[in-house]
């Protein structure tokens, strides 16, 4: 499962749209403030999370992770990981099975507990993106995948590896 820090990858802003030489796609409207992404990116990212190989992490909290039109709209996941790892969204709900979860094992909502309990209930194992962000923030096992230019690349090449 390719675990994706989405404020430290993927989307940028307008004065760097107008630089790439790529079609671009609005995802993110706060205010006059917007975000982009490349088109091949968006696509390879949605194909990722209609098979249930990602999960995006960010530390915004509900309702900022709701004004990323990228996750509500075009690729809903079944899993989201939001105010680092604080809350856990299960198909854009809070996931009550994980809130009762923390209550019987006495522990405290962290991003250390989440990938516990996501490891648990889905059997998943971790390849994180970009390596350079995670490095201080986890300590279950996981592969890296160093930041890269060309991220719709590294998203296909993520989907080519997993077996789904």
């Amino acid at each position: 499962m390719l675990l994706l820090d989405i404020d430290h990858s993927l989307l940028f802003d307008e004065a760097t749209m107008k630089k790439i030489a790529v079609p671009t796609l609005l995802v993110e409207r706060v205010g006059e403030e917007k975000r982009f992404m490349t088109m091949r990116t968006h696509l390879r990212l949605k194909r990722l999370v209609e098979k249930n190989g990602l999960i995006p992490f960010t530390s915004r909290k509900f309702e900022a992770f709701r004004q990323l039109e990228l996750f509500q709209i075009d690729a809903k996941p079944k899993w989201a990981i939001l105010e680092s790892g604080r809350i856990l969204l299960k198909d854009g709900k809070p996931d009550k099975r994980y809130e009762k979860w923390l209550r019987q094992h006495d522990e405290e909502a962290s991003l250390e507990t989440v990938l516990r309990y996501l490891e648990e209930v889905e059997q998943l194992s971790w390849t994180v993106y970009p390596a350079e962000a995670w490095t201080e923030r986890i300590r279950r096992p996981h592969q890296t995948i160093r930041r890269e230019e060309d991220e719709a690349k590294m998203l296909d090449d993520v989907f080519k590896q997993m077996k789904f």
